[in-house]
């Protein structure tokens, strides 16, 4: 019976205040559909690699050399590193490596598209990863040379059904290939993420076994692979580093010595991959922060959520006094009155529940798409959600309710009768409080979405050291086609449209090759790693790099082909030659014998420019010239009719390359991906923290609505004295901004140590200036003016007869 009472008085109570019923339950149920779906996301992210039977055995080994005094770390590792190790340490059960063949054309009849995720792998896959095979056998599937397994996804675009078992496939210029399994789609979130893996055995069999896993003390310095290692049960990845000086002195002290290098082995759990990751030449990760904000978000938009009932609560305690007191004299104790209200804050956060369950499913489609990730939302398929959403819907319940309910509960009857409860001294003071808490969050949120959006306008505009826009990239497949890519290229340029062309072995937002080579200080040769790029004589002009000293290469100058280097200035300040770097001596290609291919000297220096990402710092660079075609060809074009100058260019492809269909991008476009990443937060962040000032809004929206009812009588008292509606407004404003205000003050300290964070993951941002913050500040302002006068104003321009006799 009691328990129906509760019941009963608490809808009885919903029913008698529809209009706050309503708004707290919109924020509550707001806050759970936010913080459901950061729950997916962030249980995204987390489990990472986690799908591997065996993930936490497995590491990814890691390169760290020091050469001449620099020092550089690297996600892959020498071809015999892994294997080697495997042999010489019981501790390593079985090993596993991949190695990218990059964008490669894949043929069957009539089919062809391109392909990025395509890699070499060993046989041993099967023992390291989980490889669920659908078809095929993982005891032969990747044993003989020329076989490849595929996705299940792949499979059904090549040949429209998911059993192509001994079709055969071309991949680029790599050859024909067997199809010997199909292996389940990967789940999104992966690092590792292939739709092709070819058998190792195949470049065994073209390039000999002393070839590809010679354990020659060269072949330890020349990384290209990714390497894996699944460790035996109990055992130790720090037992296998702390002998790995033994295996060192072994295998690669011979050329060490005699670069004067030292190499240390990382290794990096699977399961931290995704987060912890901090090397070059690195598969895209993730961001731990963001795991810790989107957290925080949620539990920020709960809580403003809850602060919204206990304002509406408190602020109502007057209306509810006289139901207190009348309880209280026919018998009602102070512990039933809190179970009361406690009960009517907990069945209200349970109905919010549920309309948030249902807000889920109508709009887990739009996060999906707006994430970027392949989630599965649906509450059903997830055990352990279901009782967490329960103990934390309950826990918000009393939360919300527990201080209006000691509150409302400590009313003296007496008193009430008598009209004597003052609720707006401690009550008031309280819900000012808490009003401050809500807008600190916001302010917060809107300095931190304009921090994002102006971090990432800052990457995409900033000057790189050279001119991306109008740059068309081709990347060239075809071995004939690239013979004859000189001469496509002078038939290219007769188009008025296309304003130069180059060619070269990498162009900005794809990785440099780097390799050790010897480099002129205080007259000796020492050795140095350095970054290359093979470009022919039109780089520098097609690109628009900056030439600070020196010439550019010269095809009147015979030697340039064999003896000129130009560097830019990162390069000159890692050499020490930032005095006087022209006419310093560089060896490139140094051999196992100690012969260099190529002797030369610096005849250039240019501008730093960006190959990569403003994550990272400008890399030393040298440009070496080349006469003979490489892989890409980049395009300048006029800015005006840029689609038929394309279209002018595939018609010449198609000249040149009957076979191969035209592949071609934007460089701007490209680069632009580099931050894709960012971008995504920045939306999320933004729409979330635009939630959170929806919810705190909607709470001032309620409470000035209860203010304006409540003071009614205030407000025509004052006009009847003469007070203008602009000098009551003005009043009520003052009240609000300085509250306001308050949270302002309080949210820059927060938000400017939070920026600086963040900001801190680039190489290169924004200046940080007092700009966000100010802006935060009349935004949050503005919005809350506009809340609170569409009740106040209302009041202030009523009867003023009419609001006397109010009350």
């Amino acid at each position: 019976m009691l328990i129906t009472n509760y019941l009963k008085s608490t809808f009885r109570s919903f029913s008698k205040n529809k209009f706050y019923t309503f708004i707290n339950i919109l924020g509550l149920s707001i806050g759970f559909i936010c913080a459901i779906f950061i729950y997916f996301f962030i249980k995204d992210e987390v489990s990472y690699d986690k799908y591997h039977s065996r993930y936490e055995r497995i590491y990814r080994l890691e390169s760290d050399f020091t050469i001449a005094d620099k020092n550089d770390k690297f996600a892959a590792t020498a071809v015999p590193l892994a294997p080697t190790l495997k042999v010489e340490y019981p501790e390593i059960e079985q090993s596993v490596r991949f190695s990218q063949i990059g964008n490669s054309l894949v043929k069957y009849q009539d089919k062809q598209f391109y392909e990025e995720n395509i890699y070499y792998t060993d046989s041993s896959i099967f023992d390291v990863f989980t490889v669920p095979l659908l078809f095929g056998s993982p005891e032969e599937a990747l044993t003989d040379p020329n076989c490849v397994i595929i996705s299940r996804r792949t499979a059904l675009k090549y040949f429209n059904r998911e059993n192509p078992l001994n079709e055969v496939i071309t991949i680029g210029n790599q050859g024909d290939f067997k199809i010997t399994g199909v292996f389940r789609d990967l789940p999104s979130n992966t690092h590792l993420k292939y739709d092709a893996l070819i058998s190792g055995q195949t470049l065994v069999s073209r390039f000999g076994e002393e070839n590809i896993n010679s354990t020659a003390s060269g072949a330890f310095w020349n990384i290209s692979v990714f390497s894996y290692v699944l460790l035996a049960e109990n055992a130790s990845i720090d037992k296998v580093i702390a002998k790995f000086p033994e295996f060192y002195e072994k295998y690669m002290a011979e050329l060490g010595n005699q670069i004067r290098g030292s190499f240390n082995l990382m290794a990096t759990p699977l399961a931290d991959q995704h987060f912890y990751s901090n090397v070059q030449y690195d598969l895209p990760t993730g961001e731990i922060a963001y795991i810790y904000i989107f957290g925080a978000i949620a539990i920020f938009i709960l809580l403003i959520a809850c602060i919204n009932y206990m304002n509406m609560a408190t602020a109502r305690s007057e209306k509810r006094a006289r139901e207190v007191g009348i309880r209280k004299v026919v018998g009602a104790y102070k512990q039933q009155l809190i179970r009361q209200f406690l009960s009517e804050s907990v069945i209200l956060a349970f109905i919010a529940l549920a309309v948030a369950v249902i807000g889920v499913y109508a709009f887990r489609g739009i996060f999906v798409d707006i994430s970027g990730k392949e989630m599965n939302i649906n509450l059903l398929e997830h055990a352990i959600i279901l009782p967490v959403l329960l103990f934390v819907t309950f826990v918000v319940g009393l939360l919300s309710g527990t201080y209006p309910a000691f509150f409302l509960s400590s009313f003296s009857p007496i008193k009430v009768i008598r009209g004597k409860v003052n609720i707006n001294g401690k009550g008031g003071s309280l819900r000012k409080g808490l009003v401050v808490l809500q807008f600190v969050i916001s302010i917060f949120m809107i300095i931190g979405t304009i921090i994002v959006f102006n971090q990432v306008d800052y990457l995409n505009s900033k000057d790189l050291g050279y001119d991306k826009e109008d740059m068309v990239v081709l990347q060239i497949q075809d071995t004939a086609f690239i013979r004859n890519l000189n001469v496509f290229k002078e038939e290219l340029l007769q188009n008025p449209n296309i304003l130069s062309a180059t060619t070269s072995v990498s162009v900005p937002g794809n990785n440099m090759p780097i390799t050790v080579m010897r480099v002129e200080r205080e007259e000796e040769m020492v050795e140095h790693t350095l970054n290359w790029i093979l470009v022919d004589y039109d780089f520098i002009d097609t690109y628009q790099l900056n030439l600070i000293d020196g010439r550019q290469f010269n095809k009147e100058m015979a030697t340039d082909l064999t003896e000129a280097f130009i560097i830019n200035e990162a390069a000159a300040k890692s050499l020490h030659w930032t005095d006087a770097p022209l006419g310093k001596k560089l060896q490139w290609q140094i051999n196992l014998d100690g012969t260099a291919g190529m002797n030369g000297k610096v005849i250039g220096v240019i501008e730093d420019f960006h190959m990569g990402s403003l994550h990272n710092p400008v890399e030393p660079v040298i440009l070496i010239l080349r006469d003979d075609p490489s892989r890409f060809m980049s395009l300048k074009i006029a800015k005006d009719n840029q689609a038929a100058s394309i279209d002018f260019i595939k018609e010449k492809w198609l000249e040149f390359d009957h076979q191969n269909p035209f592949d071609y991008y934007m460089l701007d476009e490209q680069l632009e991906q580099l931050y894709e990443g960012e971008q995504k937060i920045g939306l999320i962040f933004t729409i979330f923290s635009g939630i959170c000032v929806f919810i705190a809004l909607l709470g001032l929206f309620g409470l000035s609505s209860f203010i304006a009812s409540q003071r009614k009588k205030e407000i025509g008292i004052r006009k009847v004295l003469g007070a203008s509606t602009e000098s009551i407004l003005s009043k009520f404003y003052m009240e609000f901004s300085i509250l306001i205000g308050i949270s302002f003050i309080i949210s820059i300290p927060l938000a400017y140590y939070a920026s600086l964070e963040w900001l801190s993951n680039f190489a290169y941002h924004f200046p940080l200036g007092m700009g966000p913050f100010i802006l935060a500040g009349i935004i949050s302002i503005a919005l809350s003016l506009i809340t609170i006068s569409l009740h106040i104003v209302r009041a202030a321009r009523s009867n003023p007869v009419n609001s006397i006799k109010y009350e």
